[in-house]
């Protein structure tokens, strides 16, 4: 039989009957917010931006021509900014939805529990679409900190994603992850190697 090439096993297909797209979804959505919120987190721990540069949401809302500081709710007497909140949830729901779904049909996207995706959404938006739509710095005209911020950052949202993301697609679908015909081969064979060595 022969060997297929990198690429083709990257891109080899789940088993049709183990997809649950709807679950997929589902947890996808969940594990959009829940990392949103942990991507918070680490930007208030390692700041992405120097003292004074705006986020990409406020420029972006600025840009469109929404009033984002009048968008806000008082919490504990603290004014949080809904709008701007809004961006940056909305952007992680999508593109870990994204990612649940795409998951549910090429598995591989779970290479190295989702750092491989979550690096290239970084690459992507960082590297690429921010600066073309004049929300950030070009690459090369971001400080090295802002950078590792940012890509460790991606790192960790997608690896909370993806722990949240398995469980609750599985407690969903009642099924664990759908798989390629040779990774449940592969699993099937080791489980009867267990059993057979006891």
């Amino acid at each position: 039989m022969a060997k297929r090439s990198f690429l083709g096993s990257l891109l080899e297909l789940s088993v049709p009957e183990s997809r649950r797209p709807a679950a997929a979804l589902a947890a996808g959505l969940i594990a959009g917010v829940t990392s949103g919120f942990i991507k918070i987190g680490w930007e208030n721990l390692v700041p992405p931006r120097i003292e004074g540069r705006e986020p990409p949401p406020v420029t972006l809302l600025k840009n469109q021509g929404v009033d984002f500081e009048s968008k806000t709710f008082t919490f504990s007497g603290n004014q949080v900014p809904w709008a701007i909140f809004s961006v940056h949830f909305g952007f992680s729901v999508a593109a870990v939805a994204a990612y649940a779904v795409l998951a549910e049909y090429l598995p591989k996207t779970k290479l190295a529990l989702g750092t491989v995706y979550g690096t290239g959404v970084w690459a992507v938006f960082h590297l690429g679409v921010l600066p073309a739509l004049k929300l950030s710095p070009g690459a090369k005209d971001l400080p090295r900190d802002e950078q590792i911020s940012e890509f460790f950052g991606h790192l960790v949202w997608i690896l909370e994603a993806e722990f949240i993301r398995r469980d609750v697609r599985q407690r969903i679908a009642g099924v664990p992850d759908a798989e390629t015909r040779s990774a449940a081969a592969a699993a099937l064979l080791s489980t009867a190697k267990g059993a057979l060595r006891r």
